[in-house]
């Protein structure tokens, strides 16, 4: 099985490490990266009043932050490394200089699938239906919840995200 890294073209440079409980984004937070996950594993949450309502959690090969690529929104969720990571780290600039090779049609398909894909996941967390369908997700303990919450309000704090 080939390395992740061994796909991506010569100008990305290494992968980034992330120590277990690391900030990757913030919700509220402008994006400028999508991420590929090359080892490790990754919480996609919410934090709704002081509580971690987990998304997601994705591992090797997967990616996180695509929902902000194609517009100018802010990130719709934040994203915590779960386990050591490492992290391939996608310019938002250097994907649209990539769409600009593509017939502009194609740039339009991926805009609308993006915007549709939000609203989905905004609705099914609205009401409530992720919860119970959720399979890819992780019981966080009360000590983990808190060290978690703790990161994400220092991370938030450094960067100036309310």
């Amino acid at each position: 099985m080939n390395d992740l890294s061994d796909n991506l073209p010569d100008n990305f440079a290494e992968p980034i490490s992330f120590k277990k409980r690391k900030v990757i984004f913030a919700e509220g937070e402008k994006s400028a990266y999508l991420y590929i996950v090359v080892k490790g594993e990754v919480m996609i949450f919410k934090d709704e009043n002081n509580r971690i309502l987990p998304i997601t959690v994705v591992g090797e090969k997967d990616f996180i932050g695509e929902l902000s690529m194609f517009s100018d929104e802010k990130r719709s969720a934040s994203a915590i490394a779960s386990e050591d990571s490492q992290l391939m780290m996608i310019k938002k600039n250097d994907i649209r200089l990539v769409l600009k090779e593509c017939p502009e049609w194609v740039t339009s398909i991926m805009n609308t699938i993006s915007d549709r894909l939000r609203s989905t996941v905004d609705l099914l967390r609205e009401h409530r239906i992720t919860d119970d369908l959720n399979t890819n997700t992780k019981n966080l303990t009360a000590e983990e919840t808190n060290q978690f919450l703790s990161s994400l309000k220092d991370y938030k704090s450094r960067r100036g995200i309310k």
